[in-house]
């Protein structure tokens, strides 16, 4: 049976294997960057020297670093991205209201990806919802993943669960992908997920999905301490909350889908 992926450039992807390294090590100089990714010097040295041709890295004291072209991109990216369009406000809104952290979630490549993060007056884990907004994160630990994915098609769900695996970050992360499928049919029923210390220990989370008669787009999410996100107060007040914001995102993007 002959191959049906596509053919790819090992060249072009040892490009992007160095602009991934410089990333995950702040910079680094041509030495280091060889040694972490198993290449030649001379052709490390190649690649940087093409990126800083074209200005996606700049030299300074021997080491090298992710230009700011970067930030040009990624602007373009989010301001032309139709989810974060539609959500950014109703994002900051809900932060507003809740007085938590609020997320703006999509998926690509089977990771989520958060558009917008909004710390309220009371939100915690600052540092680490930073850190958020720079990775794509596995689906079935939060609560905006585990929306997005339950209401997918059943078979474009359980593929994007075994190409990505579902890995633990805690004794309450859920790995078996039974018990998984088992709770996505109580989100579709209920219309929002709960992330119940799946992800870090001491806090919960409440997320809703972003759809209308085009598709699926994302989904909208609040997390605080479990002091606060009592399971009465998640199912009885914040699930409104969340779900009015995912209704009002989806009529903002069915407007924007009709201009």
């Amino acid at each position: 049976m002959a191959n049906s992926s596509p053919r790819t450039l090992s060249t072009v992807e040892n490009t992007c294997r160095v602009i991934d390294t410089l990333e995950e090590m702040d910079g680094a100089t041509v030495t280091e960057l060889a040694d972490a990714l198993g290449l030649s010097k001379p052709g490390v040295y190649n690649h940087l020297a093409t990126l800083k041709k074209m200005e996606f890295v700049v030299k300074s004291d021997g080491e090298y670093r992710l230009s700011l072209k970067f930030l040009n991109k990624g602007r373009y990216v989010l301001d032309t991205n139709l989810l974060h369009i539609a959500g950014e406000n109703v994002t900051k809104e809900l932060a507003e209201e809740t007085g938590e952290f609020s997320h703006l979630m999509t998926c690509e490549f089977g990771r989520g990806v958060y558009l917008h993060k909004v710390q309220g007056e009371k939100g915690i884990s600052e540092n680490f919802n930073k850190m958020k907004r720079r990775t794509h994160d596995f689906l079935h630990w939060s609560s905006s993943g585990k929306a997005y994915l339950a209401h997918l098609p059943p078979e474009e769900a359980r593929t994007i669960v075994e190409e990505q695996g579902l890995p633990s970050m805690n004794e309450n992360t859920i790995t078996d992908q039974a018990e998984l499928f088992e709770e996505f049919e109580t989100i579709r029923k209920q219309g929002y997920a709960i992330n119940d210390q799946e992800e870090i220990l001491g806090t919960r989370a409440i997320g809703a999905p972003i759809q209308n008669d085009n598709g699926l787009y994302g989904a909208i999410s609040i997390s605080g301490p479990k002091s606060r996100f009592s399971f009465e107060k998640l199912h009885n007040e914040l699930s409104e909350k969340v779900i009015e914001a995912a209704n009002i995102i989806s009529v903002n993007i069915s407007t924007l889908q009709n201009q």
